[in-house]
């Protein structure tokens, strides 16, 4: 298989016209006409991923941050994204990203972490212009006789995470949004979607002031993410069944962040 015929999988997957306008998606590095016979799936193209996927092989690595964002304006050894950027050009490893197109797709990253929360009857919490039967986030019902404090309970056994959370731990929950990744924007989504309790990242201490009624849950960006782009992988790994292509999740966390 071919990377251009990779990148036409992925795009299946998760089309680019679901990609919000200030993205960055699709092969950022590498040629179209170049192997991809194993490929490594990684949340952010790091030192050590290069690394692993040099030692596993691999000739091709996905992620879902995108490594040149917004831009680039020289690929140098100056700056550590660019020479990241530069070194796997020189080691021939095509770097591809899915990033809110992988989010917005059905079957993509919303609809992961909507599954592990035990939603059902879903929907988007932001319809796609490109296409409103998916988006970003996802709103939908509850398991029966579910709480605050049971549900924040299942965010952390889910995604094995520590969790925040605003509101009554002893309150029913019917109806729930999420968001994977920074979702604060899209509070006021899910306040209009009627839903109970909104469960994404990246929140700030007066977010709890900005959705009056809507109880909160808090849970760490990389965590939630890479918990479902291992998932993901799996459905990537049954696309590319009949063409004889390797994929691997990364062993390597590349989450910045550490909880003392």
């Amino acid at each position: 298989m071919l990377v251009a015929e990779l990148v036409a999988v992925l795009e299946r997957l998760a089309p680019p016209a679901l990609a919000e306008e200030w993205d960055n998606v699709g092969l950022l590095v590498g040629r179209h006409n170049q192997p991809a016979h194993r490929v490594l799936v990684a949340l952010d193209l790091r030192d050590d991923i290069l690394g692993e996927a040099s030692e596993l092989g691999c000739d091709t690595v996905i992620t879902h941050h995108p490594p040149i964002f917004p831009s680039l304006s020289a690929v140098t050894d100056d700056t550590p994204a660019a020479e990241l950027v530069l070194r796997a050009a020189e080691s021939r490893i095509a770097i591809v990203t899915a990033h809110t197109n992988l989010d917005a797709a059905t079957g993509g990253l919303n609809d992961v972490m909507a599954d592990l929360l035990g939603l059902t009857v879903t929907q988007p919490l932001r319809p796609s212009p490109a296409d409103p039967s998916v988006g970003l986030g996802r709103v939908g019902q509850a398991p029966a006789r579910m709480t605050l404090e049971r549900l924040v309970k299942r965010a952390g056994e889910a995604f094995d995470a520590p969790r925040r959370y605003v509101g009554d731990p002893s309150a029913r929950v019917r109806t729930v949004a999420c968001c994977t990744g920074s979702g604060a924007s899209l509070m006021p989504d899910a306040q209009a979607a009627g839903a109970d309790v909104y469960v994404t990242s990246d929140l700030k201490y007066h977010d709890a002031d900005r959705a009056p009624g809507l109880a909160l849950v808090a849970l760490p960006h990389a965590r939630v993410e890479r918990v479902a782009m291992k998932r993901w992988a799996k459905t990537l790994e049954r696309a590319l069944a009949q063409e004889d292509v390797d994929v691997r999740f990364a062993v390597t966390d590349t989450d910045p962040w550490h909880v003392a």
